[in-house]
């Protein structure tokens, strides 16, 4: 299967208002992708923080010890 690249912005010719309509639009699908990355993250840290707590509450304090070498 062959796809075809989209022209070049560069190269389409648009009106000024197409082209702020554009870049309004990638903001803002930039700025969703952004947020969703920030709920994984967030959600990655906070997994994070629990599995220190229950590593702390489960495993005695010298094998807590020997896995961070």
């Amino acid at each position: 299967m062959t796809t075809t690249k989209p022209p070049s912005v560069a190269v389409m010719k648009l009106s000024k208002a197409e082209y702020i309509e554009l870049c309004d639009r990638f903001r803002d699908k930039a700025q969703q992708a952004h947020q969703e990355s920030r709920g994984w993250m967030n959600r990655a840290l906070l997994a994070e923080s629990r599995l220190a707590t229950l590593r702390a509450a489960y495993e005695p304090a010298s094998t807590a010890t020997n896995h961070e070498n």
